[in-house]
């Protein structure tokens, strides 16, 4: 768009994304609770802007679903006296409240390097909208991965777990963005606008966030030993697990893009989870 159609648009009180004023941290946060799950948030351009270039910002949804979880399984447990139905509960309702975003991307993702072919072969299949093989038993089998997982652990150390995998699984969003490049989708502007520093700052809140909730799980009383090791493996498996992943999207895809995001969310967070996990039995 030209300097004079961004005048004219402004001139006549119609805001664009190119045209919306800059905006802070706080208003991309904002963006996100909007984008990221069902809350009713009224966000403009302004707010779309400020969470492209502050997607750094993402773990602090990360650290909201991670909550949301662990109280559904607190909540489930107690109603159901079933560890495994209040796994599944929770995972269900955080899926739903996130609207099935990153598992469409996970299954479309599982489509697109399932398929045989060219680079343009896969990139036909991760925008199909029908379901294939592939796709199909990639989020199958990802979500029983995490649903076992999650039916391992008692409430307490639970709710850190979750936490931590959550934020984490956001933090490999960052890496994957930072590595990767920008397609021309919805979320272009996000991986456009995330850089190497973008996930200095994320991995810093990651583990500020999962500090604080740790802290206050040892405050409660509970031992807190195995979650140290637990964080700083996760923290650590995130930005690899975020680079491995940009590179298998540059090379079948030639892009990161909003699918490659929701793909690596829900698969950094079952390897994030096994960090959590390894390091709670070693505690035994």
């Amino acid at each position: 768009m030209t300097e004079e159609e961004q005048r004219s648009e402004q001139d006549s009180g119609c805001e664009t994304y190119e045209s919306a004023p800059e905006a802070g941290p706080l208003e991309g946060l904002k963006g996100m609770l909007s984008f990221f799950t069902i809350l009713p948030v009224n966000i403009g351009y302004r707010e779309m802007k400020a969470m492209d270039r502050h997607f750094w910002m993402v773990p602090f949804i990360g650290l909201l679903f991670g909550l949301l979880g662990g109280l559904c399984y607190y909540v489930f447990g107690w109603l159901t006296m079933s560890s495994f139905f209040a796994a599944a509960a929770s995972i269900f309702v955080m899926h739903l409240c996130n609207r099935l975003l990153h598992l469409d991307g996970l299954i479309d993702v599982g489509d697109g390097l399932t398929v045989a072919g060219t680079r343009e072969d896969h990139l036909r299949a991760l925008k199909d909208t029908v379901i294939g093989a592939g796709g199909m038993a990639t989020g199958l089998l990802v979500t029983l991965i995490l649903l076992s997982e999650w039916t391992l652990w008692p409430m307490a150390q639970l709710v850190v777990a979750a936490v931590c995998s959550e934020v984490c699984a956001r933090n490999a969003q960052v890496a994957v963005a930072a590595f990767g490049t920008p397609g021309n989708g919805m979320a272009g502007n996000s991986v456009r606008f995330t850089d190497r520093s973008s996930l200095i700052r994320s991995t810093v809140i990651s583990a500020v966030l999962m500090v604080v909730v740790l802290l206050i799980h040892i405050v409660l009383g509970n031992n807190g030993t195995w979650a140290i090791w637990g964080m700083v493996l996760a923290l650590a498996v995130s930005v690899a697990w975020g680079y491995s992943m940009s590179r298998v999207a540059e090379r079948n895809f030639g892009m990161v893009n909003g699918d490659v995001l929701g793909a690596t969310n829900e698969t950094s967070r079952v390897l994030c989870m096994l960090m959590m996990i390894i390091c709670w039995r070693l505690s035994w």
